[in-house]
């Protein structure tokens, strides 16, 4: 068996330290899986890398191959990943006859981090636009023990939030169904769909929303509630990413 090189030494210690990092994020903190998969992808390559270290002619193709992978993937990560976060803010003007909430997790019936930074946003712009009416959008998903419209219906109300001024729509499972629903609910409301819509969610979040309600024919005005914890975002803007990818090939 051939001895191990320094090189591959340290690309394999390097390799098992992002596999453990792997496994932290799957496991121990809520709401890192892209994170997760990242590292894994890490270690997969560092250990291949290391593997294909040898002075053969195959072990010389399989690293330009590896590199080349990186050198052509990272293109077409930051033609995505640019626009995220160019337009991780709100717009200058949020008022709008209606404003819609777009749901996160939801950890049994407690709101997770990112919902709560969205209501706490939510409440400030109802202050800022008294008359106007709110759409809170988000079904039920697994690990929930109520929609994430109720939950955050529960929440707002919670902090002295007019309930006369709140909407529920609790069908959706996807970014695309909360615009679909929340918009449908505008029209049975007697409201403009096709008219300014203020849309509120997570910074990360408002470049795919936006670019979806447009499709859907509102005029949109994006309201960013900033993510508390830098970690955080940095997970959920590389999924955002990866996200806008998905929609460009297989639609929304």
């Amino acid at each position: 068996m051939r001895k191990l090189t320094r090189t591959q030494k340290w690309l394999y210690a390097a390799s098992a330290a992002c596999l453990a990092l792997c496994i932290f994020y799957k496991f121990v903190p809520i709401g890192y899986h892209i994170t997760a998969m990242m590292f894994l992808g890490f270690a997969a390559w560092l250990a291949l890398f290391a593997l294909f270290s040898t002075p053969t002619r195959a072990g010389r193709v399989m690293r330009w191959l590896l590199v080349l992978g990186v050198a052509a993937g990272l293109p077409l990560f930051l033609v995505a990943e640019i626009p995220v976060l160019r337009d991780a803010r709100s717009d200058e003007n949020t008022s709008a006859p209606y404003l819609i909430v777009c749901g996160a997790g939801v950890n049994g019936s407690t709101p997770s981090r990112s919902m709560t930074d969205r209501l706490r946003q939510a409440l400030a712009w109802m202050d800022e636009n008294p008359d106007s009416a709110v759409i809170l959008s988000g079904g039920q998903g697994p690990g929930e023990d109520l929609s994430e419209a109720r939950a955050m219906y529960d929440w707002l109300t919670a902090q002295g939030a007019d309930p006369d001024r709140l909407l529920l729509e609790d069908q959706s499972a996807t970014s695309y169904e909360n615009l679909q629903n929340s918009l449908a609910l505008i029209g049975s409301q007697g409201g403009d769909p096709a008219g300014k819509v203020a849309i509120l969610s997570s910074e990360y979040h408002l470049h795919r929303l936006g670019w979806m309600a447009e499709r859907l024919g509102c005029q949109p005005v994006l309201v960013a509630a900033p993510t508390t914890k830098a970690s955080l975002f940095i997970n959920y803007a590389i999924r955002e990413a990866l996200a806008m990818w998905k929609i460009w090939i297989f639609g929304p």
